[in-house]
């Protein structure tokens, strides 16, 4: 099992201002699962997959990353485990304007401090997986937006990590970009079993997940769609 959650609650406030953002979740994913995680506005998407990064902590309850329980590490030692076991893809892409697209994937492999034959291997590789691979000296700027979201993608896979988080990844392109996109998840998640978990509104990638997640005052609902 890649992520164990029990009775994972997070609370905000105090009193008659108290909030439960997440409140006795349970939850259980596996590796090569295709999960997306859906919900209205304020529900508790985005603390749910803050507390999967280890970006914050539960106020009770458990969370096991391969059966480490990684509400006890420190701020520090969740750093290092985010480095090393997760990979993130945001919806505006995150891209440094100023490195070209192999040096933006390289960047979370450089605070790896691995050698920099291993570094230009795995963004080379990562970046002919996404379909770049002619395309490693250009610079966002000369990139379309379907393009420079598979320069994010592949700078989250680089590192072949356990679990990828992605954050409304196809919200800001237009349907057949967006399809393409989706089609590069899924191929990855087939060949190399990575593991997804979205955040979305988007009902074209609810529509090919495995798992739906529905959220709703914090609380986990599951169904097959």
């Amino acid at each position: 099992m890649l992520i164990e959650m029990r009775k994972l609650t997070k609370t905000y406030g105090e009193g008659d201002q108290l909030v439960h953002a997440t409140q006795d979740v349970n939850l259980e994913i596996h590796e090569g699962d295709f999960i997306a995680v859906v919900g209205p506005s304020g529900s508790g998407k985005t603390t749910l997959l803050n507390l999967l990064a280890g970006l914050i902590g539960p106020t009770s309850g458990t969370i096991k990353h391969k059966a480490k329980e990684i509400q006890y590490l420190s701020m520090e030692e969740r750093t290092a485990h985010r480095l090393e076991n997760m990979g993130f893809i945001f919806q505006d892409y995150q891209l440094l304007p100023v490195l070209t697209a192999s040096e933006n994937v390289e960047l979370p492999l450089q605070m790896k401090r691995l050698s920099q034959t291993e570094i230009d291997q795995k963004t080379k590789w990562a970046l002919e997986q996404v379909g770049l691979g002619d395309k490693l000296n250009r610079y966002p700027r000369q990139l379309s937006g379907g393009q420079q979201q598979r320069v994010a993608i592949a700078r989250a896979i680089a590192g072949r990590p356990s679990l990828i988080l992605a954050d409304e990844p196809t919200a800001n392109l237009d349907s057949k970009t967006a399809q393409d996109i989706i089609d590069l998840f899924k191929k990855l998640n087939t060949e190399f079993k990575l593991t997804f978990v979205f955040s979305t509104h988007d009902q074209r990638l609810i529509d090919q997940v495995k798992r739906v997640l529905r959220i709703k005052d914090g609380q986990i609902q599951e169904s097959n769609e």
